[in-house]
C-alpha cells in the first residue's frame, strides 16, 4: 500500500517470521519465564518496536552501501559523533534517511518507522496449524469487508471446512488448550503476492477481539537455556534460565512514513532515494535478523511488500545528478558514478541505463 500526499509517502510492509523473534524487555521478571518480550501496554499483544526495526535497518542499509561504496564513514551508521574528528558526514544516504547528530548540527530522520504488529499468529490445533487474527487487528491493518465472529466463537476460512468436526450445527476447533465453536465463511484479505503468505491465507481463523491476546500469549514459544562451564564441560550451577519468543510463521505489518526532503531544504534529494535506502536495509532482515538470541537460531524476518522498482530509483538518481551538476558539486557526482559502476554486476538488466547515466555525468 502506498499513500502519497506530497508532504509524505506512507508505505505498508508485511513480514513473515522465518525464525522465532525475541525482542526482550531487558532484565529478569518474576513469572513463568525469566526473559520476557515487548508487548503492547493496553492489549498485552507482543510486537517488534519501531526503534528495533529502525536500528537494524540503519545498520543493514549501511552494510549494503558499504558493499558498493568502500569509503563510507562508519560513524554514519551510528548517527552520532564519537569525538571532534569522528563524526557522521551529514550528507550521505544513511545520514539523510535515518537522521544524524554532529557537534554543530543535527537533523531528524526522513524515514519514520512504526512498530511491527502481529497480523496472523500460528497456533497448533487438532487440524494442524492455523493462523488466527481478530477484527480489531484486521481493522488496524487497514483491512475491511471480512466476517466478524460472535461472542466466544470463531470464523474459519472456507478452505478448512472439510477438516473441521461438526457438532450441533457448529464446528469445533481447539486453539492450544482453548476449545471454541464457530462457523466457516470465505475470508478475503488483501496482501502482497507471496507463496508463503498465500498458504497462510488458506488457513486463517478469525477469533473475537477479547480472546486474541489470551490465545497469542498462551501459544508463544518458551525455551530453556543453560550455561556450560568451559573447564568441566558440564552445566554451570544456577545458570538455568527461560525466555519467550514470537513463533516462526507469525505474520506482521508495519508502516514506514517517508517525509519529502524538499520540506527540509534538501533540494538535491527526493523521496525515492530515501525509500531505496530503507528497502535495501529491510531486504537484509531475511538473513541478518532482528532482536536478540541470533546465535541461537532466532531473528530472521522476511519483509514482503511492493518494493521500489529499480527504474524509478535510477530516474530519481538522475534527477539528483542534474541538480548536483548545476551546483558544480563534482565530488558528489563522482562518488555517485563510482557507486553506479560498482552495482552494474548486481543489476544486469539495467546495465545499459546505468552506463548511459555514467556517460552523461562522468566525462
Amino acid at each position: 500500500m502506498l499513500e502519497d500526499n506530497g508532504i509524505y509517502k506512507l508505505k505498508r510492509y508485511f513480514a513473515l517470521a522465518l525464525d522465532p523473534i525475541h525482542v526482550g524487555t531487558g532484565g529478569y521478571r518474576i513469572g513463568r519465564v525469566d526473559n520476557t518480550i515487548v508487548r503492547e501496554p493496553a492489549t498485552g499483544i507482543p510486537k517488534i518496536p519501531g526503534t528495533t526495526i529502525e536500528g537494524c535497518c540503519r545498520s543493514y542499509a549501511y552494510l549494503k552501501l558499504k558493499e558498493d561504496v568502500k569509503n563510507i564513514n562508519i560513524h554514519c551508521a551510528k548517527g552520532k559523533p564519537k569525538s571532534e574528528t569522528e563524526q557522521p558526514c551529514g550528507s550521505c544516504e544513511i545520514c539523510i534517511t535515518f537522521g544524524y547528530t554532529k557537534r554543530d548540527k543535527s537533523m531528524q530522520a526522513l524515514a519514520l518507522f512504526s512498530d511491527a504488529r502481529i497480523l496472523f499468529f500460528p497456533v497448533a490445533t487438532m487440524i494442524g496449524p492455523v493462523w488466527i487474527t481478530c477484527p480489531m487487528v484486521l481493522k488496524d491493518a487497514g483491512m475491511m469487508n471480512f466476517p466478524e465472529p460472535s461472542d466466544n466463537e470463531f470464523i474459519a476460512n472456507k478452505n478448512l471446512e472439510r477438516l473441521l468436526t461438526e457438532e450441533g450445527g457448529k464446528y469445533i476447533l481447539n486453539f492450544g488448550w482453548l476449545i471454541l465453536k464457530g462457523n466457516v465463511e470465505e475470508i478475503n484479505v488483501n496482501l502482497p503476492k507471496s507463496e508463503e503468505i498465500e498458504n497462510i491465507l488458506n488457513r486463517i481463523v478469525i477469533v473475537p477481539d477479547e480472546l486474541f491476546s489470551t490465545i497469542v500469549n498462551s501459544n508463544l514459544e518458551v525455551r530453556t537455556s543453560i550455561a556450560i562451564d568451559p573447564e568441566t564441560g558440564t552445566v554451570e550451577e544456577g545458570a538455568l534460565f527461560t525466555y519467550e519468543a514470537i513463533p516462526r510463521g507469525t505474520v506482521f505489518w508495519l508502516d514506514v512514513i517517508y517525509q519529502n526532503p524538499k520540506n527540509f531544504q534538501l533540494n538535491e534529494w527526493n523521496t525515492e532515494l530515501i525509500i531505496k535506502t530503507v528497502e535495501d536495509g529491510l531486504k537484509l532482515f531475511e538473513f541478518l535478523g532482528v532482536g536478540g538470541m541470533g546465535s541461537r537460531g532466532f531473528g530472521r524476518l522476511k519483509v514482503i511488500g511492493e518494493f521500489l522498482p529499480f527504474d524509478k530509483y535510477l530516474e530519481a538518481l538522475e534527477k539528483r545528478l542534474e541538480i548536483l551538476r548545476k551546483k558544480h558539486k563534482n565530488d558528489k557526482i563522482q562518488a555517485i558514478c563510482n557507486y553506479l559502476k560498482n552495482i552494474k554486476s548486481e543489476y544486469t538488466n539495467w546495465i545499459e541505463k546505468i552506463e548511459e547515466i555514467i556517460n552523461k555525468f562522468c566525462r
